[in-house]
């Protein structure tokens, strides 16, 4: 799956660069999501910068994740995200969403490298299970 992403890189990017560019969070991962009085707050906004529609939901489901939900999460937090976004700009004109490129781009190859540096067989299975869940969610011929 990374070696034919690596070898597919351009027309990945390609497809990638067709999103709109949005203001995203850039650190949206669920240590930084609160429920408080009926409300969502963000909170650690330093980073906050603009990127590529669907990077922050990328970030939410992959950086730090519930390995054994990863792919139900991926499976109901995206199109969730789409028809939110869909209430306030016109998403519905994109057809490619890449969500799951992204996650692969910009965790794949660490969660290797997390792999390769485990002390534990544990942290490995860990691993290996995450590249599964990103692997299961959707078709990788580019």
């Amino acid at each position: 799956m990374l070696i034919d992403a690596d070898m597919n890189i351009d027309s990945i990017w390609n497809r990638i660069e067709k999103l709109p560019v949005i203001l995203c969070h850039r650190d949206f991962w669920v240590m930084n999501i609160f429920y408080s009085s009926e409300n969502i707050v963000l909170i650690d906004w330093d980073t906050v910068g603009w990127g590529y529609m669907g990077e922050d939901i990328a970030s939410l489901i992959a950086d730090e994740a519930d390995v054994e939900n990863m792919l139900e999460n991926y499976k109901r937090c995206v199109p969730a995200y789409y028809k939110g976004f869909s209430e306030y700009s016109d998403a519905a004109e994109i057809t490619d969403n890449c969500v799951r490129e992204l996650i692969l781009l910009f965790w794949g190859f660490r969660v290797v490298d997390w792999f390769l540096r485990a002390k534990s067989q544990k942290e490995k299975k860990m691993h290996i299970s995450a590249l599964q869940k990103i692997y299961e969610m959707g078709d990788y011929s580019w």
